[in-house]
């Protein structure tokens, strides 16, 4: 569930609508088959309609935007915040919520909700329509060779003799990938929901959804991996372990979700909607770990042609060596049993246990028939202990519980204990060891929110305040960090939250509509980042600075019954947001803990979309943005020592300033052609292309600390503070489908191609790297930044749906 942003629930959200519903996730058909007369009644309610349209970008741009990192206005998706019976639920069981029937529904504009003011259309609520549909069950089949192979479901509603409404969804996928080595997916889902009116006033309401999954995923890479292997596709992640693939990063996830609500109409005027939630679970992500040996990953640049220098090593990545190529298991097994007990080489997971707690009460009246007002409050208690685990000790007998602090690569500089409280442990498979500690964030804010409305005008006005407080406990008490300054709980870091919001809007007709929004919120950082190193000591970066926003956004729609079309332009700025991010520092020869402040980000361009229904069985969608995302600061970095806390680099300026946003492209384009035939027939043609594109800076390397000391001469300097350009994206999908009818009954068989063009150039996304290597010519010693880690975009795929509605 997001984090660390003021929540004011759904009362502060610019407008609602209700989106098409999908009958599958990867169906975009099913409310076309057969175009219907287009209704146009020309009233009050018709304006009042217009007003609250749906995000028509979003939707152009959903299935037909390359598939690439796309950011929309510079905010990740996973900010977005969505909503059902009255409380928040994380992003992970989006999907779920679809397969039980919920119909969702976007808001246009700013999101003024837990995204903050960023200027994204950030909000998704998901609505359970009332009476039963037309064909209440639904069983998918699914075949695609992307993350997983094959995916069922089944999904029913219904009514029972004692007034209850119900839904209920299974969800299954499993298989390897067929592109990436190493890839697979094994996931369940299991949703249900149910409700039941008390009267004509009160309605109770539960949903329980519990999401399991294994994945094994897929590391970035370099350019010289991509080219030695000849494969833009690579994954270092994996290797063989008695001729069998075997991936070290594999993500495990089984985090129910259960949420209560009421609903009671107080009066004629008045409603309320109240929901409890509670999120519980484990998330757990393994990795391998070695211990006074080399980096087993075989990508590391000590292991590459371009530093080894020798043609063997050269030959063996040309010829795709497994043994140089890929983790060798087999030979880190042998290593482990060599060593006659302790292990060198460990598999292990790092364990994240959440709690989260959340109370939502929103109040809803109606003094007289144009002025509404929202209004109401919420509590939040949200937990996660981390930990980690030894999943396998590779054929080793234990692992010492100590401190491992890196002189460098290969070497430890002590050997201190990890926790005083057990010293001398011994770790077995499946024990905790090296850290243990929560992060408890405690939450609590109201808002109100007055909405008037008229024939033609609309007018909204919010206000919300708020406060978080958060804490570390740690369960461990280092020998380094002694007594209360890794055990127990930390000074409390605490910071007051606000929005305040204005928007208007006039119908000029039933058929156009302009509208203006501002808004300026402050929210709370990340709670990971206000700690220097949360997995060693109760250490805290300083002060707590609210990250604040401030947003305008005018927009344009117009509806009609050949043209659609919506056009928005948005400026948006935020100023002191914070991270912290721990890494070995070459410079120094430390492990070091890094708290970046200062971080301002602005965003301002131009969205249009337009939807453009050329006959009765042809449809054109269209989608278009440019703008600019960018840095508009240089923030400040400081650097610690993670043995000792001692300073390397004390509030140094990194020259970020100017620097665009990874993942945003500035220029982005959709166009998309369907055609909806006789007999259930369908096809669809789309194209995308995103363009001028960066890559992911970061702030550590514009430091003068590292940009001029390592730079020494004017090129190591341009290399240091340059950032990289990714090509422009272009894509090409095509999409097959045709409906059987049986009576009430529906078969649907659906073909997707993506990426027709099969291009195998195209990066998905690319970050700097955090590290530096040392060049020595002579007595003389420069540094140059490592090579830029990517990650490629799938070539031609394909994806197979067949599902039946009866």
């Amino acid at each position: 569930m997001p984090k660390g942003r003021l929540s004011l629930f759904f009362l502060l959200c610019v407008g609602s609508a209700a989106a098409q519903h999908y009958d599958d996730g990867y169906y975009p058909f099913a409310s076309y088959e057969e175009p219907q007369p287009l209704l146009e009644p020309d009233s009050a309610l018709f304006y009042r309609a217009v007003q609250s349209a749906p995000d028509l970008y979003d939707e152009n741009m959903r299935f037909t935007l390359p598939q690439v990192a796309a950011k929309r206005r510079g905010r990740a998706f996973h900010e977005e915040i969505a909503t059902v019976d009255g409380a928040q639920v994380p992003y992970r069981v989006f999907h779920a919520l679809r397969t039980l029937g919920a119909s969702e529904s976007s808001s246009p504009g700013i999101a003024l909700a837990e995204g903050g003011a960023g200027g994204v259309a950030g909000r998704r609520a998901f609505d359970f329509p009332e009476g039963m549909p037309l064909q209440p069950y639904r069983a998918p089949v699914s075949f695609s060779g992307r993350n997983y192979l094959v995916g069922a479901k089944f999904s029913a509603v219904g009514e029972s003799s004692h007034g209850w409404r119900y839904a209920a969804a299974l969800d299954a996928r499993t298989g390897r990938d067929l592109y990436v080595d190493g890839v697979f997916t094994n996931a369940f889902t299991a949703a249900f929901r149910a409700e039941r009116s008390f009267g004509p006033r009160h309605r109770f309401a539960l949903l329980a959804v519990a999401p399991f999954s294994v994945r094994g995923t897929r590391l970035s890479a370099t350019e010289e991996a991509f080219s030695l292997t000849g494969d833009r596709l690579y994954n270092p992640a994996w290797g063989f372990q008695n001729g069998k693939v075997r991936n070290s990063r594999v993500r495990r996830e089984a985090v129910p979700l259960a949420v209560v609500s009421w609903r009671s109409e107080l009066s004629a005027a008045t409603s309320l909607l109240a929901a409890v939630s509670v999120e519980a679970g484990s998330q757990r992500y393994s990795m391998l770990d070695w211990y006074d040996a080399r980096t087993p990953m075989p990508d590391n640049y000590r292991y590459m042609p371009s530093f080894a220098g020798d043609s063997e090593t050269e030959q063996a990545w040309r010829a795709a060596d497994p043994r140089y190529t890929q983790i060798d298991w087999d030979a880190l097994i042998a290593v482990n049993r060599l060593a006659g007990g302790p292990a060198v080489y460990a598999l292990e997971e790092r364990v994240g246990r959440l709690c989260n707690l959340a109370l939502d009460a929103a109040f809803t009246s109606r003094p007289e028939r144009r002025l509404t007002l929202d209004y109401g409050f919420f509590l939040r208690r949200e937990s996660t202990r981390s930990f980690k685990r030894m999943r396998d000790l590779l054929g080793a007998r234990y692992v010492a519980d100590i401190d491992r602090f890196l002189v460098d690569d290969d070497t430890y500089s002590n050997r201190l204990q990890n926790d005083l409280r057990h010293p001398g442990r011994l770790i077995g498979e499946g024990d905790r060891f090296g850290y243990d500690y929560s992060l408890v964030q405690l939450r609590a804010g109201a808002g109100l929110r007055a909405s008037w409305r008229a024939d033609r005008f609309r007018a909204d006005a919010a206000a919300g305040l708020g406060a978080s407080s958060v804490f570390r406990r740690g369960r461990m008490e280092k020998e380094l960090f002694p007594g209360s300054r890794s055990y127990g709980r930390s000074r409390a870091m605490r910071t007051a939250e606000y929005l305040f919001m204005a928007s208007a809007g006039w119908s000029f007709s039933p058929r156009s509509y302009v509208g203006f929004s501002a808004a300026a919120c402050a929210s709370a950082p990340e709670p990971e980042a206000l700690f220097f190193q949360p997995f060693y000591n109760n250490l805290t970066v300083g002060e707590c600075r609210p990250e604040r926003c401030y947003a305008a956004e005018l927009n344009y729609r117009l509806t009609g019954p050949v043209l659609d079309l919506q056009v928005a332009a948005f400026v948006t700025a935020s100023f002191d947001a914070s991270e912290t991010r721990r890494y070995f520092d070459d410079l120094s020869g430390l492990y070091c803990d890094m708290a970046v402040s200062g971080i301002g980000r602005r965003a301002c361009g131009l969205e249009a979309a337009a939807s453009v229904r050329l006959s009765y069985r042809w449809r054109l969608s269209l989608g278009v943005s440019a703008g600019r995302y960018e840095y508009l600061r240089n923030p400040r970095v400081t650097v610690i020592a993670d043995s000792d806390n001692r300073a390397v680099d004390t509030s140094a300026e990194s020259y970020m300033g100017g620097c665009s946003v990874g993942g945003a492209p500035r220029v982005c384009a959709s166009a998309g052609l369907l055609y909806f035939g006789p007999k259930g027939w369908g096809a669809r043609l789309s194209a995308g292309y995103a363009g001028v594109r960066y890559v992911e800076p970061m702030p550590l390397r514009r430091t003068a600390r590292i940009a001029r000391q390592g730079g020494v001469s004017p090129e190591d300097f341009e290399a240091f503070v340059r950032q990289e350009r990714l090509p422009d994206a272009f894509t090409v999908d095509a999409s097959l489908f045709k409906s059987f009818y049986f009576g009430r009954s529906r078969l649907v068989a659906s073909l997707i191609v993506r990426n027709l063009s099969g291009s195998r150039t195209t990066f998905y996304n690319a970050y700097e790297s955090l590290r530096v290597r040392r060049i020595t010519a002579g007595d003389a010693v420069g540094f140059r930044p490592h090579d830029t880690r990517y990650t490629c975009a799938y070539p031609r795929s394909f994806y197979l749906s067949v599902a039946y509605s009866f």
